[in-house]
């Protein structure tokens, strides 16, 4: 499932993000400069038929197509997907942003998933839950753990 032509395009159809989000926030204290953040998600509970071979990447598109949308994110290209060959053939996909990317890797074997998105701006987040759940959920309850980074960068150096 290819994401959808308004979502996707080269870098000059790109549209600027919001002013209303925080691109670089200075902390005075320190002098470092906020870049951005970095949800970081371990999905377990998952269906292991949405997490393998190609219909665990027909399945993963979905949720890269709902969650671009949900958090009006802009693709720069297609995703890239591999689907692994063997027992338990999960699925790796990566997706370049103008905002930055969004990955994930399962684990069909675990009934699992990991999931990064890196975000040059601070945004609110997306409902993990529901989105995880609609696309990749089975008969057992989605559980994730969410870990949740800010991005800073030192600030200005002075030279000698």
């Amino acid at each position: 499932m290819p994401i959808p032509p308004d979502h996707a395009g080269p870098p000059s159809s790109i549209s600027a993000a919001p002013d209303s989000l925080d691109h670089a926030v200075r902390d005075d204290a320190s002098g470092s400069v906020g870049v951005g953040q970095v949800w970081s998600l371990d999905a377990s509970g998952l269906d292991p038929e949405r997490l393998s071979g190609e219909a665990g990447k027909i399945a993963l598109q979905g949720l890269f197509v709902a969650l671009i949308e949900a958090a009006d994110l802009h693709p720069i290209a297609q995703p890239i997907w591999h689907v692994f060959g063997g027992e338990h053939a999960g699925v790796t996909g990566i997706v370049a942003l103008s905002e930055s990317h969004l990955a994930c890797h399962t684990f069909p074997e675990h009934g699992g998933m990991t999931l990064d998105l890196y975000t040059c701006m601070t945004r609110p987040a997306p409902d993990w839950q529901r989105l995880i759940s609609a696309h990749l959920g089975g008969a057992m309850p989605v559980r994730l753990q969410t870990r949740v980074f800010r991005r800073f960068l030192a600030g200005p150096q002075t030279r000698p």
